[in-house]
């Protein structure tokens, strides 16, 4: 019975030491505004927040020199708290423009939503894929008109950049949204 009374006040120190640890708030850095991946981030896109975390707190930026000036590595919504892989000194992403025809854009296309580039090529009728999960950085007001033609702009990696530009010289860039 002894040793049932000291578990049991063990466990009741144990649960309390954690509930105490679990409810203290640490300042986190959390985005205000949607940031384009490549888009350096400044004070007016970011605020620091008191958040309570736990134990997975230092996954996330509390310093402002982190996280001001840095460039996102991917789009980030607003509300996004932080990570390390999140922003970095330089993202190796060149936003490259697109005037592609209507019919071949996703119907649903929004700012910071993730695409694939495929070539169709038109004489062959074989459609290839050319750079995955791309990040849509600007959009023009789409032309509703058949026909029309539509500004996209991507966030490309440096190394896709020439390859995307010799294909888009031919019509036949589709891209194909991706579930964010």
């Amino acid at each position: 019975m002894f040793l049932g009374l000291i578990i049991s006040l063990l466990a009741s120190v144990t649960l309390f030491v954690n509930a105490e640890n679990a409810s203290q708030r640490q300042e986190v850095w959390m985005t205000t505004k949607a940031i384009t991946a490549g888009q350096i981030i400044n004070k007016q896109s970011v605020e620091l927040i008191k958040v309570d975390l736990g134990v997975v707190a230092n996954n996330y930026l509390d310093k402002e020199s982190d996280v001001v000036g840095k460039s996102a590595l991917q789009p980030l919504t607003v509300g996004t708290l932080l990570k390390s892989e999140n922003i970095g000194i330089k993202s190796g992403l060149r936003n490259v423009a697109l005037r592609i025809s209507n019919g071949h854009l996703p119907p649903l296309l929004e700012l910071n939503d993730w695409v694939d580039v495929w070539f169709s090529d038109p004489i062959t009728l074989i459609s290839t894929l050319i750079i995955p999960k791309l990040a849509v950085v600007w959009i023009d007001e789409v032309d509703s008109n058949f026909g029309g033609v539509t500004t996209v702009v991507l966030a490309v990696p440096e190394s896709n950049v020439l390859q995307l530009i010799n294909s888009a010289r031919v019509d036949g860039i589709d891209l194909v949204q991706r579930e964010n």
